[in-house]
């Protein structure tokens, strides 16, 4: 088990960089957000139009829905379903059928170009904006917890289009597309950037990013090409000292 490896990882030296290994790439498929979910054992897929597509581990297409809004441009997991966002500012939860569970709403005033959504252990949500460059963490109730810009790291990110968080390390990953570096960026919890990986060797113009945190599956989309490239993973080190609830273990590992 993956748990078992970070475990033993964690006393043994760290790696210069994360280790990203390519195992596959499925073409047709624009994943501009990504999100696993352990309840279904796969990963549902945003493509910047009205349907959302669950695939499995392996690729293979689940389902698909109609989402009823005129594009779905981010998406996360939450207990009941999923939370989608246009990009424009308008939220939407949906059952894992499509139905939607409440009335649109705005997550935060703050939030209009929402590129990347990832919901935390704790309840509150990650977000990444491209215009401007920002990583942000939004309570439930809409207030800011945490607001960086990434033009200011170092490396910069200019571009941030996807966000996902590791619970075995902590650390948070986040894409960055053709307009920046096209590539990987692992940072720890306050946004520190502990690794950058590039991606141009796998897919042009990334977009979103899922992990199976079991597994150390990563799932990255990318918009030029329209594909998604599944590596194996491990991350730099662990930035945290107990492990995030990550939810059940996926029934088909």
């Amino acid at each position: 088990m993956r748990f078992l490896s970070l475990i033993l990882f964690c006393f043994a030296a760290t790696p210069a960089a994360a280790e990203l290994v390519h195992r596959e790439t499925l073409g047709g498929l624009r994943g501009v957000s990504l999100a696993y979910d352990a309840e279904v054992c796969g990963v549902w897929v945003a493509t910047e139009g009205r349907e959302v597509i669950l695939i499995g581990t392996t690729g293979r297409e689940i389902t698909r829905f109609d989402s009823g809004m005129r594009s779905v441009r981010s998406l996360t997991v939450e207990p009941d379903g999923l939370l989608l966002a246009d990009g424009w500012g308008t939220f939407r939860r949906v059952d894992r059928d499509g139905r939607p569970r409440e009335v649109d709403f705005s997550l935060s005033a703050t939030l209009v170009d929402t590129e990347g959504l990832h919901r935390d252990a704790d309840g509150s949500f990650l977000v990444v904006e491209d215009d401007p460059s920002r990583l942000m963490r939004v309570a439930p109730d809409g207030s800011v917890l945490m607001e960086l810009w990434g033009d200011g790291f170092e490396p910069p990110m200019v571009e941030p289009q996807g966000v996902e968080r590791d619970p075995f390390s902590g650390n948070i990953l986040v894409v960055d597309d053709n307009e920046g570096l096209n590539a990987l960026f692992e940072l720890a919890p306050d946004g520190q950037v502990l690794t950058v990986t590039p991606l141009s060797e796998w897919g042009f113009d990334a977009e979103g990013v899922a992990l199976q945190p079991e597994t150390g599956t990563l799932f990255i989309g990318f918009d030029g090409g329209q594909a998604v490239a599944i590596f194996e993973w491990r991350p730099s080190g662990m930035s945290i000292a107990e492990p995030l609830d990550r939810g059940p273990d996926c029934a088909f590992m």
